[in-house]
């Protein structure tokens, strides 16, 4: 077949044994490349500018319908690319680069008389089933008829004189035109490898890069939320411990504070307690002794008043009132810090209790002034006024507070 094709695409070969005419046409561009070459090609060479053609205007119309009309019909089906390429053989077009192409661009510039005759001649011989455009009107004359005739048979028949090396010549032509139509289906085949392999590759290029900005965006989105759910946590974290220290701070001080005045009270209770124990202890062992014997060397058997009155006075009664005296500071060091733990207590009460009220609502100022004169309200604990012992139902009020 002179038409050949894989599955009715691209690359298309164009074989014609006979004008040894071997082409190959990757694409739909090639193809409409050639057949406006090949049709320009016989058009110029019909023009009666450069050589003198019998007939006029007549003789043009009649080679170019036998020589350039084949391409112009092939073009006008070009979006069939096999249909175009099948139709030059069927009409017998002649290939400008074959041997009968060359032959007549020969005989055109050694022998243009011969000229006419001679493209009549090889069409008539590539298409002998078509019907010659205007055969009824032909312009040749017999002459030319002859004269063209005469010129192909000359050149059939110089070559047919070296037909061995013709044919030598011709099967290493038709070789290297077949290995250079592999080579070139070859590296058709690898430019579109190259060109799928490319797209793919750059397919997957533009995947990975999509795939890699919606990571990084997922990313930075999932990183936004977590630093504004973080920043919504720390808020309420801190807005919780603002709270409690709100409420605990005041709590805790007064607290600590009333301990603090309990630890000191009972610090002062035991020392009360351990300097009444001694005393006792002491005047059990050693104090009757002392008073006895310092009656006996003072007074001993002299029944003088004076002395009679010294040795009590000395010996019991300013001791007595000393330790008594002593007494009376220890436990008015405890009375003090009872009392002040127990308001202590009744302060942070009153603390915790307004900063629970306030927490979520602001106070007014007249509120705020009975809070705080509560609060801040002076003590006798803290002066140095005489603060008398407390009776029981002090202590029992002491205790409710």
């Amino acid at each position: 077949m002179p038409v050949k094709s894989k599955e009715g695409a691209f690359p298309i070969r164009l074989t014609l044994p006979n004008q040894q005419v071997d082409r190959l046409f990757r694409n739909a561009g090639e193809i409409a490349s050639f057949l406006t070459s090949e049709r320009d090609h016989w058009r110029q060479q019909n023009e009666p500018s450069s050589i003198s053609l019998p007939g006029g205007n007549g003789t043009v119309s009649f080679l170019n319908a036998m020589m350039a009309t084949p391409f112009e019909e092939a073009l006008r089906i070009q979006e069939k690319p096999l249909d175009a390429i099948g139709l030059l053989e069927t009409k017998g077009a002649i290939i400008s680069d074959g041997i009968y192409g060359r032959h007549l661009k020969t005989i055109r510039q050694e022998k243009p008389k011969l000229y006419v005759g001679a493209a009549a001649a090889v069409a008539a011989y590539l298409g002998p089933h078509n019907t010659w455009p205007d055969a009824s009107r032909n312009p040749l004359s017999i002459g030319q008829w002859f004269s063209g005739l005469g010129g192909t048979i000359e050149f059939l028949s110089q070559t047919r004189s070296t037909k061995a090396e013709a044919k030598a010549l011709e099967r290493v032509i038709t070789t290297a035109q077949a290995h250079r139509a592999e080579a070139e289906e070859i590296k058709l085949e690898f430019q579109n490898w190259q060109d799928a392999t490319r797209k793919e590759f750059q397919a997957e290029i533009e995947a990975l890069r999509q795939s890699s900005a919606d990571t990084f965006k997922s990313v930075r989105s999932q990183l936004a939320q977590s630093l504004l759910d973080s920043n919504t946590r720390t808020a309420e974290l801190e807005d919780k411990v603002r709270k409690r220290l709100i409420l605990e701070a005041p709590t805790t001080y007064w607290s600590n504070k009333a301990n603090s005045h309990t630890k000191i009270a009972a610090l002062f209770g035991l020392i009360f307690l351990g300097s009444l124990g001694f005393g006792i202890y002491w005047l059990t062992h050693w104090g009757v002794d002392l008073v006895a014997t310092a009656h006996e060397r003072i007074v001993g058997n002299a029944q003088d008043p004076g002395l009679l009155a010294l040795v009590p006075l000395a010996f019991i009664t300013l001791p007595t009132l000393a330790f008594a005296w002593l007494l009376r500071h220890v436990s008015r060091v405890i009375v003090q810090n009872m009392a002040l733990g127990a308001d202590a207590r009744l302060r942070g009460t009153i603390a915790t209790t307004y900063s629970a009220l306030t927490l979520e609502q602001d106070a007014s100022p007249a509120e705020l002034a009975i809070v705080l004169n509560a609060l801040f309200r002076p003590v006798d604990g803290s002066t140095h006024t005489e603060i008398a012992p407390p009776n029981l139902v002090d202590l029992l009020e002491m205790v409710k507070k």
